[in-house]
This record gives C-alpha cells, sequence and structure tokens, in this order.
C-alpha cells in the first residue's frame, strides 16, 4: 500500500493539473464559441414568423456538438503540447514560450470570433472559401479591414483580452508546468489525448450537413473553424459521387436543348459531349468598339427602375441610361464573388460547384469574347481598378485571350485610391485615354473594364459626390459609382470613336445576399444595360436570363455569326416565358426557370422552390422532376467539360470555324423571338 501511494502521490497530482488546464483551455473555446452563436441568432435575416422552433432548437443543438468538437481538438492540441517534451517546460525560456502559445490561443479564439461576426454581416455565412481567398492577399484585407473597421484599434483590444485571460490563468499554468511528468504519465496522457481526438472527430461526424431546409439554420449550425478547413480542403470540388448525375448521352441531348435556338445549327454528334453549334446572325456584322464595364457588387436593389422601389433614388444615371439603352431586367449573377462573375461575362461558362473557373489551374485557353472576336480582328484588353494579382484575375485574364492586361499599376495620373484600388472616376479616365490610343491603330477593340469602388470600405473621392450622413457607407458607394459610369459615358461622347462603340453595364455580382434559401436568388438579380445610341434601339427586357447570356446576346445584336462553344443563349430569341439560369453559392448549384428551381447538394437531397423574378424569397416545393434533370444535365456536362478540356481552345490556338453540320439541327427552330417592352 505505501509503495501505491508513493506512486499515487507522485503520478495523480501532476496528471491532474494538466488536465485541468486542457479542460480549462477547451471549456474556454466552447464558451467562446456558443457566445458566437449566440450573436449570430440574434443577427438573423429570416423573419421571425418563418422561424421553425423545431429546426431552429436543432440548429442549437447541431451547433453546440459541433462546437464540441472543435473545442476538443483546441484542448488535444495543448495536451499533446504540455507531454511531448517532458521536462522541456521546466526551463525558463519554456515556461515562457507555453505562456505565449496559450496567450496566442486566446488571441485567435477572439479575433477569429470578431472577424466572423463581421464576415457574417457582409456575408450572411460562416467562414467559407471567400474568407480563406482573403489570406491569400493580406495587402488589401488589411488595408480594407483598417479602413473600414480601424483594426489599429480593435487589434490591442483583443490583444489585452488575450493577455487578460492568461493572466487569470496564471496558476493553473504554473502547476501544469511544475508538475514534471516521467515518461510512463506522458505516455498514458498522450494516450488520452489520442482518445479525445477520436471523440472529436466522431462527434464532428455524427452532426448531420443539413439540419434544416433554411439556409441560415443550417450555417448557425455549423462552426466558422471547421467551415474555414472545409473550403481549404475542398474548393476544387469533385462531381461524380458528390452530387446527382444522369447517363452521360441523355444528359447531352437535355443540354442541347438548353442552348438550341432558331438560328443554331449544331456541329457535332449527338453521343459526343459538345455543344458546339453554328449561330447565324447573318453576313454583315457591326465590328463596332466593345467597352464592358463590370461594376463591383452593383445589384438590382440600388436601381430605382428595378428593386430601389423606396427611400432615395440612388442611381439617376442608370435610369436614365435604361430608357435609352437595351435595358435587361430580370438578369441573375452566376454567384457572389467577383471570379464568379467575370468567368460568366467573359467565358460564358455554367457554374460548378467549389471556386470559379478563374482560380482554377486549368482555366487558361477556356473558349472566352476576346479570343472569338480576336478572330474577327479585334484588340483585346482589359483593365482593372485593383492589382491583378489579387484572386487570380490577371493571370485567368491571360489565359483566356486578353492581352495586354493593365491594373492598377499602369494608371498614368494621380489617383484617390483606397485598399481595393483606384477610384471609379480615375480608372474610367485612364480608360478613355487608351480607348484613344486604339481607336488610333485603325482595328475595332475590346476594353474590359473592372470597377472597385462600390466595396467595403465606401470610399471615394467626394468631388462630384458627398456622403449622405442619411444613408449607409454601402448606399452612398453606389450612389457615386452611378455618377461615375454616367460621366463616363458624357465624357466618351466628346471623342471621334463614340458613334462606333457599344457600352455594356453589368454588375459581377449583387451587393448581398441572405434568407433562408440555400441559394437565395432573390438577391442575386443584377442590371445590364447595352447603351449604343446610333445602333441599339432602346427597349426593356423581361426575359428571364443568366448572366452567361450576356455574350451571345450582345454578339447577336451586333450581328456576328459564328462557331459557339458558349453555354449562354442569346436572349432576343428565348421565347416568351422562357429563359433559364444557374447559379453557385458556395458548394451549391442552383438552376431555375420561370415557376421552379431546383438547387443541387453535396451528398445531401436536392431542394427545390417556387419561383418568380423579383425579390420575393424562395419558397420550399417538391424539387420539379424535369427542372432537377436539366439541372443535373447542365452542372455534371459542365465540369466533365471542363476538366476534359473540351471548353478551350484548339492548340493552334485559332478559333474553330463552322465545319459540316452533324444531323442535330436546332430544337426550337419553331419558337418566337421574345417580346420587348
Amino acid at each position: 500500500m505505501q509503495k501505491f501511494e508513493s506512486i499515487r502521490r507522485r503520478f495523480v497530482p501532476d496528471i491532474s493539473a494538466r488536465l485541468r488546464l486542457t479542460l480549462i483551455l477547451g471549456g474556454a473555446a466552447f464558451a467562446v464559441f456558443t457566445l458566437l452563436r449566440l450573436a449570430l441568432l440574434a443577427a438573423l435575416t429570416t423573419p421571425p414568423a418563418e422561424r421553425s422552433l423545431g429546426d431552429l432548437a436543432t440548429a442549437l443543438a447541431s451547433g453546440a456538438l459541433r462546437d464540441l468538437s472543435v473545442a476538443l481538438l483546441f484542448a488535444f492540441f495543448f495536451m499533446l503540447l504540455l507531454n511531448l517534451r517532458g521536462g522541456a517546460w521546466e526551463k525558463k525560456f519554456g515556461r515562457g514560450a507555453i505562456r505565449t502559445i496559450i496567450a496566442l490561443g486566446f488571441f485567435l479564439l477572439l479575433f477569429s470570433a470578431i472577424a466572423e461576426m463581421l464576415f457574417w454581416d457582409e456575408f450572411d455565412s460562416r467562414l467559407n472559401g471567400i474568407a480563406l481567398y482573403y489570406l491569400m492577399f493580406p495587402r488589401e484585407v488589411i488595408g480594407n479591414l483598417q479602413q473600414s473597421f480601424n483594426i489599429a484599434l480593435y487589434l490591442p483590444m483583443v490583444a489585452a483580452a488575450a493577455l487578460a485571460l492568461t493572466w487569470a490563468l496564471r496558476r493553473p499554468i504554473a502547476h501544469a508546468l511544475d508538475a514534471i511528468p516521467a515518461k510512463r504519465a506522458r505516455l498514458r496522457e498522450l494516450g488520452a489525448a489520442v482518445l479525445v481526438l477520436i471523440v472529436a472527430v466522431s462527434l464532428a461526424d455524427t452532426v448531420p450537413a443539413s439540419v434544416s431546409a433554411n439556409r441560415e439554420f443550417n450555417q448557425l449550425a455549423e462552426n466558422g473553424w471547421d467551415t474555414f478547413i472545409e473550403a481549404a480542403l475542398t474548393n476544387d470540388q469533385e462531381y461524380d459521387g458528390v452530387y446527382p448525375t444522369m447517363d452521360e448521352s441523355e444528359a447531352i441531348v437535355t443540354l442541347r436543348k438548353l442552348v438550341a435556338q432558331s438560328n443554331t445549327t449544331f456541329l457535332d454528334p449527338e453521343n459526343v459531349r459538345s455543344i458546339r453549334r453554328w449561330v447565324d446572325n447573318g453576313t454583315a456584322p457591326k465590328k463596332l468598339n466593345i467597352v464592358i464595364v463590370t461594376n463591383e457588387s452593383f445589384g438590382s436593389k440600388f436601381i430605382t427602375v428595378l428593386d430601389n422601389k423606396g427611400g432615395k433614388v440612388l442611381t439617376p444615371h442608370l435610369d436614365k441610361l435604361s430608357k435609352e439603352s437595351l435595358f435587361f431586367t430580370n438578369i441573375y449573377a452566376s454567384g457572389d464573388r467577383t471570379v464568379r462573375g467575370l468567368e460568366a461575362t467573359e467565358t460564358a461558362f455554367a457554374p460548378i460547384p467549389g471556386i470559379s473557373t478563374a482560380r482554377r489551374p486549368e482555366s487558361p485557353g477556356m473558349y472566352s469574347l476576346p479570343s472569338l472576336l480576336k478572330s474577327f480582328g479585334y484588340q483585346t484588353s482589359i483593365l482593372y481598378g485593383g492589382r491583378a494579382v489579387f484572386d487570380n484575375m490577371g493571370a485567368f485574364w491571360s489565359g483566356i485571350g486578353f492581352d495586354p492586361v493593365w491594373d492598377q499599376s499602369d494608371i498614368r495620373h494621380e489617383s484617390f485610391t483606397t485598399a481595393w484600388g483606384v477610384s471609379d472616376e480615375d480608372l474610367y479616365t485612364e480608360a478613355l485615354q487608351r480607348m484613344d490610343e486604339m481607336a488610333a491603330e485603325k482595328k475595332p477593340f475590346l476594353l474590359t473594364l473592372m470597377t472597385v469602388s462600390n466595396h467595403r470600405p465606401y470610399l471615394f473621392p467626394e468631388t462630384h459626390v458627398t456622403s449622405d450622413p442619411e444613408l449607409t457607407g454601402r448606399a452612398n458607394s453606389a450612389r457615386y459609382a452611378d455618377w461615375a459610369y454616367g460621366d463616363f459615358v458624357e465624357r466618351a461622347k466628346s471623342h471621334k470613336w463614340f458613334d462606333n462603340t457599344v457600352f455594356v453595364f453589368v454588375a459581377d455580382h449583387s451587393e448581398k445576399i441572405n434568407g433562408a434559401a440555400q441559394v437565395p436568388l432573390q438577391d442575386m438579380r443584377i442590371p445590364v444595360l447595352i447603351y449604343a445610341p446610333k445602333h441599339i434601339a432602346p427597349q426593356t427586357v423581361t426575359t428571364l436570363g443568366a448572366q452567361i447570356d450576356l455574350i451571345p446576346t450582345l454578339l447577336g445584336k451586333l450581328g456576328f455569326s459564328y462557331v459557339s462553344p458558349f453555354f449562354g443563349k442569346d436572349l432576343a430569341l428565348v421565347p416568351e416565358g422562357g429563359g433559364w439560369i444557374s447559379a453557385a453559392h458556395n458548394f451549391s448549384i442552383a438552376y431555375g426557370r420561370p415557376g421552379h428551381v431546383v438547387v443541387l447538394q453535396p451528398k445531401n437531397p436536392t431542394l427545390g422552390y417556387s419561383f418568380t423574378p423579383g425579390l420575393a424569397p424562395l419558397t420550399p416545393e417538391t424539387p420539379d422532376p424535369e427542372t432537377v434533370k436539366e439541372a443535373t444535365a447542365l452542372t455534371q456536362t459542365a465540369h466533365r467539360m471542363f476538366y476534359a478540356h473540351q471548353y478551350h481552345m484548339p492548340d493552334t490556338d485559332i478559333w474553330p470555324q463552322r465545319t459540316s453540320p452533324s444531323t442535330a439541327l436546332a430544337h426550337e427552330s419553331r419558337l418566337e423571338p421574345t417580346k420587348v417592352q
């Protein structure tokens, strides 16, 4: 007994001290995660009347299990740390190091909680791939945070709180460090650490991936650390075995029906995975200069003639131009990221799960508008208000045929700048100079512009537009972006090339999405205006359309006949009541026609919603079978084509030419063009 008591006195107090500290640290992590979830619960945008108490309780319980799982992993790290080196923590340096690591752990917990609240306010989501991308570009992100939230003030406060918590635990830390474990005790506690790891992983596996049909409830049930790591591991999402699939030959036939129009003839047999078709728009194309302005975050909620029905007018210039342009009122963005919008407006490629193709290494050589226009003798260039290195944009643009690619560093005059780049008016000033130079080459040109002003921190030169204190920063920035574009068009009128130029205004995505639907399409409507007063008559088109329809619609209006590999369609030829849209949000893909929307999810049942274009939230319904079939055919085929390099230019780098057509002619040859108002 004395020997047993001697052994107990030698080992048990030591083990207890170390275990006590790791339990405290794990409990602290769990407490922070729980408080964060309660804060996010208060920030839900789903109306209280539409909240199912049962689903909400399930979300909170599932979230608690996820939090416990991550908290155990947090504790596991420190349990491992305290036992790996045995007596190393006796030394002064080692004791200081462990205290520093604990303080850093508290700092990470607190900072990530604040960051997640800000992220939720902007994206109505837990930390995901967007947060991951932002970390890759610290210059823009840190600058944005500093200009938006004054991190120079908040970071020291978070650091002080972390140090205070570490100081409050000074005795448990000291006891744990004073307890020098023998080898057998260390092995025993390492075994306990492994057991904690197994329990943590098992807990995570027991929580269902989806707890409700309400997207916000599903996000509430997540843990931000977990979703962030998942995004890092799965951004390049697989399709087969994860999403619904169908027979390949049936998928090709179904997809061809979606893209066929009265002026198209397919060029490959139906057993070939291809949608290449001859688009016959006549033999007299108008080779106008083309200027496409992709405006940052400019959703329909800003536009008076679209969805800004109350409060102050924010867009008087676009409202005026909409009456002088070919104006599309029911266009939906391909996603909620700039690179997703660029993918749509520059390659007309249907969205696939995960990150945009613009960020995937297989993107160089994709079929694109600049590559096509080069075959008609066009100059092709792009001017970005920020740094082209951000989000792989520069590499993407070069890879799809833009040459040259100009960015913030190429702007040749003193400019107003934020963390994201130069102001819109400075971008347009540079663009006018570049267009003068390109016009001197006596060849038509494509110039695409990407703006940055309508983005947090919502700062702009207040020379012509001053901030209205009654409006939010986002609304004031939209007012400025509207003025800057209107001023750009007015200044362009004094240039010789104006009468032979078509101006396109399109948003990369809307300003913010939220709501219960897995893909909240009601927040993804964007304006599209095509303006060429000498060539294109003003019309308002209400046809349902996707962002990927911009290229075929523009080329159709200009009378270009060409071989089209594009997933988009010419909206001028869509029958009344027709049209379809496709949009990505995180790892889900929404596809819809008037009346119905379905959402394809990874390893989860397909969701169905009734759908009416506009701001009305999607209403859950049983998925419409035909819509599910079309959604599956579109997304499956797009994914397989991309990775098989079947949506890429040939090795000759020459745009495909018309060959003898197959017997698979257009399926919609008898349909009448859509009516316009």
